[in-house]
């Protein structure tokens, strides 16, 4: 029966990835809602440190990197700006300490314009201080893409709007006090601003050493303490 769920879930969670079209704006699918609910049954404690975002942090172990008991995982394969925006008011019930975001990569994937990603970034940058002033929210750049390895042939191209992002979630966070910007992306790419090939297995999700990278710059930085 668990073996069943489990294939189950993998196969709902490989197609999380799949273009989109820009009209659609969908979030919702069978692996989301399974996820979603799970996290609902689970809860967060208050005060709980989270990161928030798609597969990329959803397959990131961390409050085991972290050695820390306060931080939850609340990151979902295939999800994007939308989903997150809807999502949010339910984590900010708990009033977070921290929220670690990290969102855009599948939008990009729909055919949104940078534009429209980063006003639905800024709109939950905006959610997080009405709902819990106390919360301080961490705006991590989106990861290129690796087309040296990438698996996903749909997601070539992406590069040149995750660089046109990243400046404009940087800006975002010096007008808000509230926000800081996290600069990840460079951390883990190589001279063509690509995500390096051996941190990726697939082109964008990443192997654990780009995790323990990612995770030794939050350490360093002092962000979780």
């Amino acid at each position: 029966m668990k073996l069943t769920l489990f294939i189950s879930l993998w196969a709902v969670c490989a197609a999380c990835v799949a273009p989109a079209t820009a009209s659609a704006q969908k979030f919702r699918n069978a692996y989301y809602d399974t996820r979603r609910a799970a996290h609902d049954e689970e809860g967060i404690p208050r005060g709980a440190v989270v990161f928030l975002g798609n597969s990329i942090t959803e397959q990131g172990w961390w409050n085991l990197l972290f050695k820390d008991k306060r931080v939850v995982n609340r990151g979902i394969g295939g999800d994007n700006t939308f989903g997150m925006l809807d999502r949010l008011p339910d984590i900010l019930k708990s009033e977070p300490s921290k929220i670690f975001l990290m969102a855009g990569i599948n939008d990009i994937t729909g055919g949104q314009s940078p534009e429209t990603i980063v006003a639905n970034i800024a709109r939950m940058a905006d959610m997080v201080h009405e709902a819990a002033p106390a919360c301080r929210l961490y705006i991590q750049s989106i990861l290129p893409v690796s087309t040296k390895r990438l698996a996903y042939p749909y997601m070539t191209g992406h590069n040149a709007k995750v660089a046109q992002i990243n400046p404009q979630l940087a800006a975002l966070c010096a007008e808000r006090a509230w926000c800081t910007f996290v600069d990840i992306a460079p951390l883990l790419s190589d001279a063509d601003g690509e995500l390096r090939p051996d941190l990726t297995k697939d082109g964008i999700h990443l192997h654990p050493a780009g995790y323990l990278i990612w995770t030794e710059r939050l350490k360093r930085l002092k962000y979780l303490k």
